[in-house]
């Protein structure tokens, strides 16, 4: 997303400005510089690559550098020419800390958007090249007979005398060919963005893969939470309401033969009956919390710190401004992603101290939790420790990702980011079964 994914950029309408003549003028400085030194770092790479792959040192780099440049290209495309550009989705990569930036940079380089962006990046050069020598030519083509006719007269060229209104016409001239020249390289070099650049068919697939991966992600996340309550309603729930049920069935039995002792299986059944409703309630608001509908994400998660068996330094900055904007959805992911993380934390990693920090620019939300226990996290899927790999089936269905850095000498760095997109849900209001669960805790007293 770093890099979120990038939706179709809004264009412009197309027109001719001071930067789409700026930009041939830069464009043949870099053809003059950078595109020489590109094009020795690819041929020294490829003609090096024989020798036990030496040529890995230039290319690496130099792939590197065009990666950064497509993107250039791409926002220059649509800010001095107003090109309707794809952006294509970026495909990301499941893994985390520096393999996963490695696997990411590779994802990229087999695109076609890409190699097209590299071709783009140097024809654009090499024609704003030949246009910036064209334009220099007659610039200063213009400039001598300028001086000439008014520093030293008519001009002797052989058999041919050049009188000074001669010169100063052709001065002229070649000012307006110059002029001329330059338009046509900005149309040339927006040309060659609407070919190249300016999306296809591949762009869209690309993004029809990346909408595909997150509906798988959101499927996982469904399939993880539907075990996770299942698991608890079999572990928790169910023997809690079978001894319920056990209980008052010995009470009816001795109603009759011995009051007393029905008395006390009752009180029992009323005790055990307020567990069971405790552990509903928080089954319940572990598929979506109550205050966070109510009080946003802010409050809730003070609330877990202030549960939490480990203190929690939790640092908050959201849009007040309009904190409706992140969506119900967002908001959950976020809040779960505190929840897990905190849950891990007070149950396997033996740390001291923990910290959660929730920030919010235009463009993500980015949660970092850390602690300083013993470290080792790791995201399985082997049906046992899967609590990391729904989170990252949560925060991968929303387009974005989430990051474990847990080394084994020590401490545990969690961050997951989530995009943020114009026209979130806004939250909704609260369940009917939220508001009267209270009451309902209150008669069993």
């Amino acid at each position: 997303m770093d890099d979120t994914t990038a939706p179709p950029s809004a264009p412009r309408r197309p027109r001719l400005t001071a930067a789409a003549f700026a930009s041939v003028l830069l464009g043949g400085l870099l053809f003059c510089s950078w595109f020489w030194i590109s094009l020795t770092l690819l041929l020294t790479g490829v003609g090096s690559l024989p020798v036990l792959g030496s040529g890995l040192f230039l290319l690496v780099p130099w792939l590197l550098l065009m990666q950064g440049a497509v993107r250039i290209e791409r926002r220059r495309a649509v800010a001095v020419h107003g090109v309707p550009v794809i952006l294509p989705a970026r495909r990301r990569s499941g893994r985390s800390g520096a393999a996963g930036w490695f696997h990411d940079r590779w994802l990229e380089l087999g695109t076609g958007a890409f190699w097209r962006g590299v071709l783009h990046h140097h024809l654009a050069m090499l024609v704003a090249g030949a246009f910036f020598a064209l334009v220099l030519a007659l610039i200063w083509l213009g400039w001598t007979a300028g001086d000439i006719a008014l520093r030293h007269g008519p001009l002797t060229l052989g058999s041919i005398t050049l009188s000074r209104w001669v010169l100063g016409v052709l001065a002229t001239v070649s000012a307006v060919l110059a002029a001329v020249t330059l338009l046509l390289g900005a149309l040339a070099d927006r040309g060659l963005a609407r070919v190249l650049i300016s999306g296809s068919e591949d762009d869209l697939r690309e993004q029809v893969a990346e909408l595909a991966e997150r509906r798988q992600g959101a499927v996982d996340a469904a399939a993880q939470e539907r075990l996770r309550i299942e698991r608890d309603l079999h572990d928790g729930v169910q023997p809690r309401l079978v001894n319920l049920a056990m209980t008052l069935g010995m009470a009816k039995n001795a109603i009759h033969a011995d009051p007393d002792r029905a008395s006390d299986l009752v009180g029992q059944a009323h005790l055990e009956a307020k567990a069971v409703m405790t552990d509903l309630r928080q089954l319940a608001r572990g598929i979506h919390p109550a205050v966070l509908t109510d009080r946003g994400l802010d409050a809730a998660l003070s609330a877990l710190a202030a549960r939490s068996t480990i203190p929690v330094d939790l640092q908050v900055d959201l849009d007040r401004r309009d904190p409706s904007r992140l969506g119900r959805e967002r908001e959950a992911v976020a809040y779960f992603v505190v929840s897990e993380a905190l849950t891990n934390i007070a149950k396997h990693s033996g740390a001291s101290a923990a910290s959660v920090i929730v920030t919010q620019s235009p463009e993500v939300l980015r949660v970092r939790v850390e602690d300083d226990g013993r470290g080792g996290a790791r995201v399985r899927r082997d049906g046992l420790s899967t609590g990391l790999a729904g989170l990252t089936d949560r925060v991968r269905a929303t387009g974005g990702r989430l990051e474990v850095a847990s080394p084994a000498d020590g401490g545990t760095v969690l961050v997951a980011v989530i995009p943020l997109t114009a026209g979130a849900t806004p939250p909704a209001p609260a369940q009917a079964a939220d508001a009267a669960a209270p009451d309902f805790q209150e008669a069993l007293r």
